[in-house]
């Protein structure tokens, strides 16, 4: 008897919702896990062409590389987060708790590819930004957008 009372407090989610939950779930973890590890390799290139081929092509200025080297990253990063999307700036945590809080989790597509990009060349060319962040928010608009296209809330 105090199991059949139990049981009618306890709310059931139906089975459905529960899959199709699920599902999403392992879809948007993927999606994020193949984003973070294609942001890794985004770094890695813009490493190398920051200190490999710009070194190379700027050594004329002998030491001095390295200052354009900091300063064409920044510049990049500013001019793609300026024009491109301006929420992609950031560490990348607090704009997410911010889209959940005041936009319902809705995060633009587009902020994937300019946070990726931005954060990637920021890295490479020396910034003293780390990648937990960017990973955060390039996740999380990964999962916003999957929410936007199937309607989900």
């Amino acid at each position: 008897m105090l199991e059949k009372k139990l049981d009618t407090f306890h709310f059931r989610p139906p089975m459905r919702e529960t899959v199709k939950l699920f599902t999403f779930s392992i879809l948007v973890g993927i999606i994020a896990g193949v984003g973070a590890v294609f942001f890794r390799w985004m770094i890695a290139f813009f490493q190398k062409f920051f200190f490999v081929y710009a070194k190379d092509a700027l050594a004329f200025m002998g030491n001095y590389w390295i200052l354009a080297t900091l300063t064409a990253g920044g510049v990049l990063v500013g001019l793609l987060t300026y024009f491109g999307a301006r929420e992609a700036k950031g560490h990348g945590v607090p704009e997410v708790m911010n889209a959940v809080w005041s936009k319902g989790g809705i995060i633009r597509p587009k902020v994937v590819l300019i946070k990726s990009l931005a954060s990637a060349i920021c890295i490479g060319s020396g910034g003293s930004v780390g990648r937990e962040g960017p990973i955060v928010q390039i996740g999380a608009a990964f999962g916003s957008t999957v929410g936007q296209i199937f309607k989900l809330t």
